[in-house]
């Protein structure tokens, strides 16, 4: 038992590496880098504790749940290719980056709360974590060179595999980030939902885990005898989607960490405290621009801290939106409907914000919820037919084709504002 080191998981009874397998092992050398580490204080879920109260966990534990799930997938795919000396070669070959990869796929994600860190500091760029993660891949002296000491070729190919790049068999990607199911989405599912206090997100992990095998053009795809455990899964995350992350107040919530910024932003000074590191932040016009130090502390405590400061500036503005996020004081939602004329009722919130007193640039936001399985519909999960035939994943299963279909339909949309606001237009949904 001394050879294993293992977690307390609340998707597995525990979660366990080796000291005496290489990949494990370098797992839980990388654990202890202090990038990975950071982790701990990066929210996986963001403004979702403001709605489902136990929302408060990291991404260190999913990444660590991620690492494990790749584990026992390759486990079954070694086994499976026991008898086959060229793809079996092929598994163990990469192995030790795959594993590498799942626990640092996400060390390049920034506070406040990972892909809401966008919507704050940079809302008209791309979510990019993954280009950080692989710079710092490279610029971390400790990270570059653990892996470096694996094989000096380690470093590049797990880089090669966050980018999804040509270079390596595609199966060796897809279990971190292909189509359908992958170890990502298949920790996220479950952990969310159990921290979150909801059931939406389980599904029967080990039934997909012994599915997937290896096609002869490289692809990773599923068996069509276990479609179910598949679709299992997918109409999970399907009700993840719908039920937490894209939760019309967490989305309000959001509008109110970009307003903020961009409050401190448009008055031309500094805020009544703003360290080194925020100042730089600030200034930035993306976070590939920034050094690594400062991303190194981007943390939600650091962030915390500055909205604890905002909440005592000198501008009611930025005061009273610190002051919201810190005490909810949530902004209020109105649905926009199909027949709803939407310029009409948009330029009528707009007023009623006006007479409420507040500044709509700042308290008066639009959105719509993004499509959850846009990625899907392009980069399709391969079902092996009984007769050896490979066929889309939405081929194979009608209801995928519908839940991606779902996306094409008229967006779900809302108007986000002030409490008295909305009173004055008088909306209740």
């Amino acid at each position: 038992m001394g050879e294993l080191v293992s977690f307390a998981d609340v998707a597995h009874p525990n979660v366990s590496f080796s000291q005496t397998e290489p990949a494990d092992r370098l797992v839980l050398a990388l654990i202890d880098t202090p990038w990975f580490q950071r982790l701990r204080d990066i929210s996986q879920t963001a403004n979702t504790r403001l709605v489902y109260m136990f929302s408060e966990h990291s991404r260190f534990g999913h990444c660590v749940g991620v690492a494990y799930l790749a584990k026992l997938l390759l486990n079954a795919l070694e086994e499976q290719y026991r008898n086959d000396s060229e793809r079996g070669k092929e598994v163990r070959r990469f192995r030790t980056a795959i594993q590498a990869a799942a626990l640092l796929h996400d060390i390049g994600h920034l506070a406040p709360g990972s892909h809401t860190a966008y919507k704050t500091w940079f809302p008209e760029a791309q979510d990019i974590h993954e280009r950080l993660g692989c710079r710092i891949l490279r610029e971390d002296r400790e990270i570059s060179t653990l892996l470096a000491s694996e094989d000096e070729a380690l470093p590049s190919l797990v880089e090669a595999l966050l980018q999804e790049s040509d270079t390596v068999p595609p199966w060796t990607w897809q279990v971190l980030s292909g189509g359908g199911w992958n170890c990502d989405r298949g920790n996220w599912c479950v952990v969310d939902s159990v921290l979150a206090g909801v059931d939406y997100g389980r599904y029967n992990v080990a039934a997909i885990l012994g599915s997937f095998h290896i096609a002869e053009d490289g692809q990773l795809a599923l068996r069509e005898n276990r479609l179910d455990a598949l679709m299992h899964f997918a109409i999970s995350r399907h009700a993840m989607y719908r039920q937490l992350y894209q939760h019309r107040t967490l989305m309000a919530a959001d509008m109110l960490n970009g307003a903020v910024v961009q409050r401190v932003r448009d008055l031309g000074r500094a805020p009544n405290f703003a360290d080194e590191d925020m100042q730089l932040v600030l200034a930035a016009s993306s976070p590939l621009k920034l050094p690594l130090p400062t991303l190194f502390r981007m943390r939600e405590p650091w962030w915390r801290y500055h909205l604890m400061r905002w909440a005592e500036d000198e501008d009611q503005i930025v005061q009273d939106l610190a002051h919201r996020l810190l005490h909810r004081s949530l902004l209020k939602t109105v649905r926009i409907l199909s027949e709803d004329n939407r310029e009409e009722l948009f330029a009528e919130a707009r007023q009623c914000v006006l007479d409420a007193g507040y500044d709509p640039k700042y308290y008066l936001h639009r959105f719509r919820l993004t499509h959850m399985h846009r990625g899907d519909s392009k980069q399709a999960l391969m079902v092996q037919q009984d007769d050896g035939k490979l066929i889309p994943l939405s081929k194979a299963e009608p209801l995928f084709e519908q839940l991606v279909a779902e996306t094409e339909a008229p967006h779900r949309e809302w108007i986000a504002l002030p409490a008295e606001a909305k009173a004055i237009l008088g909306r209740e949904r």
